[in-house]
């Protein structure tokens, strides 16, 4: 697409008009190849309790999703140290309850739905929580997943006293 200075005949706005007649032709071949499901890409930004900011990224462009069509879906999840609990909140519109899957570890929640479209996440919990306490609830394409935390084990090892 690089061309060399030239002064056009018809003046230099015509060859503006050509050149971004040409862009807009690529970027149509582009979109054409890419298929009907539409690109999702963002992030979320949120600055928990203890005032660290926590960045989460959703979509179904990144290559960590797994499979055609899977979506990473747009989650918030936080420590409420107040209720003693970890919070899931996860946006997967087009999707019916019967159609979600969550499975939780100590350390791990997998999120998974097939439906009208397919979600994927899995997502890396900050603290111990007790899988068997898990309470979850959809609704209007939110499910919201809240588990209690594991009590903070008492510290290991003796005090040294240093001289």
């Amino acid at each position: 697409m690089f061309r060399t200075w030239r002064r056009p005949d018809r003046g230099i706005f015509d060859e503006f008009e050509k050149e971004f007649e040409e862009l807009n032709e690529s970027v149509n071949r582009m979109m054409r190849s890419l298929g009907e499901e539409p690109l999702v890409y963002g992030f979320s930004l949120q600055v928990g309790p203890d005032g660290v900011p926590h960045v989460q990224r959703f979509g179904n462009v990144m290559p960590t999703v797994r499979g055609e069509n899977v979506r990473e879906p747009f989650t918030s999840s936080m420590v409420d140290e107040k209720n003693n609990e970890f919070n899931i909140t996860v946006e997967m519109p087009g999707i019916q309850k019967e159609d979600i899957e969550v499975n939780a570890t100590e350390s791990d929640v997998v999120i998974k739905a097939e439906g009208e479209r397919k979600y994927y996440k899995n997502i890396r919990i900050p603290a111990p929580v007790d899988p068997e306490s898990a309470k979850a609830k959809y609704n209007n394409g939110v499910l919201e997943v809240t588990f209690k935390l594991k009590e903070p084990s008492k510290p290991k090892g003796k005090p040294v006293k240093i001289e």
